[in-house]
């Protein structure tokens, strides 16, 4: 904020310093703004720079703090990214604050000019996720969804709603229930607790006893352990 009000008004907060308010990113180093029309004002610990088209829709209060839009935030930021780490970020945005693939695409479109350096990475990100695509709950289940996808397997069920014997509703992470298949994610945010550790446990019995084949996955665990396992468990119904 004191960056914004040094420069004046007609500069934002951009890049990762944007990123870092919409809480894309961790971590956003020097601070960064971008003004629209004017010479970029030149402060002590600031990077400034200018553009030639920021309109409205492009702008937001983040925080209290004028920044750019998050579509306009994950086009600017994504320059020069992995693909696989900007997808991440397309998935966490999409499921935290409601982005939607219109609203990225459509800003694509706004900013196309000639000269202009194209955010090929989120191109491809965006290549990566269908029309029907849903973000799941966590990092982990975005991971484990790009890695079936990517490997060609069938797209499963997400968040499938099970009861259990004692008549309470189980939701399993990732599920084929045509084949009783249940795929578990057991990501620190949720399950770091001695009480979420038995309570997973207890859970995993009961979709045992109820028929299903249970396969859990962490954080540490490969993409192709993942995609592997899970392969080898479809593979008598895929033929």
């Amino acid at each position: 904020m004191a960056a914004h009000l040094a420069a004046g008004s007609d500069h934002f907060a951009s890049d990762r310093t944007a990123a870092r308010l919409w809480g894309t990113v961790a971590r956003s180093g020097r601070i960064q703004l971008v003004s629209e029309g004017t010479s970029p004002t030149s402060l002590p610990g600031v990077t400034t720079r200018r553009t030639g088209d920021l309109p409205a829709v492009d702008r937001a209060i983040v925080q209290g703090i004028p920044a750019t839009s998050l579509a306009r935030t994950l086009v600017d930021v994504s320059v020069g990214q992995d693909p696989a780490v900007v997808g991440g970020w397309v998935d966490d945005a999409m499921r935290r604050l409601g982005l939607t693939l219109v609203d990225v695409r459509r800003c694509i479109a706004r900013l196309a000019a000639p000269g202009r350096r194209q955010p090929t990475a989120l191109l491809a990100a965006l290549a990566e996720i269908d029309p029907s695509f849903e973000p799941g709950q966590s990092a982990l289940e975005d991971r484990a969804l790009l890695a079936l996808r990517r490997a060609g397997l069938p797209a499963p069920a997400l968040q499938h709603p099970v009861r259990r014997p004692n008549g309470r509703m189980a939701y399993i992470d990732i599920a084929y229930p045509e084949v009783g298949l249940a795929i578990e994610l057991d990501g620190w945010e949720h399950h770091g607790t001695r009480a979420a550790f038995d309570q997973d446990r207890a859970r995993a019995n009961d979709l045992t006893v109820l028929g299903w084949r249970v396969l859990r996955f962490t954080w540490t665990m490969s993409d192709n352990d993942l995609v592997r396992t899970v392969s080898a468990a479809l593979a008598p119904f895929l033929r």
